[in-house]
């Protein structure tokens, strides 16, 4: 589970760095705390299947690429 964990916190990461959100920002967007955000991305904890649905869609890519996605060490962060 921790490298599952790790893909998302991620992936997380990268799709709100590519679209140029701040935490802030995603919060909003989704309805949860920055602080929710921050412990997703430092892979502290995962966000619900509710609040994946709402991530996915907010960064338009589909549930199983935020959760699965795995870039390669030469990709840059791009959606998946």
């Amino acid at each position: 589970m921790k490298k599952q964990t790790n893909l998302i916190s991620q992936n997380l990461s990268a799709l709100r760095q590519y679209h140029k959100y701040s935490q802030e920002e995603v919060a909003e967007k989704v309805g949860v705390t920055r602080q929710a955000v921050a412990k997703w991305e430092a892979g502290e904890t995962v966000p619900d299947i509710i609040n994946c649905d709402a991530l996915a869609d907010l960064y338009d890519v589909s549930v199983d690429a935020l959760i699965h996605h795995e870039r390669s060490k030469n990709s840059t962060p791009s959606p998946m």
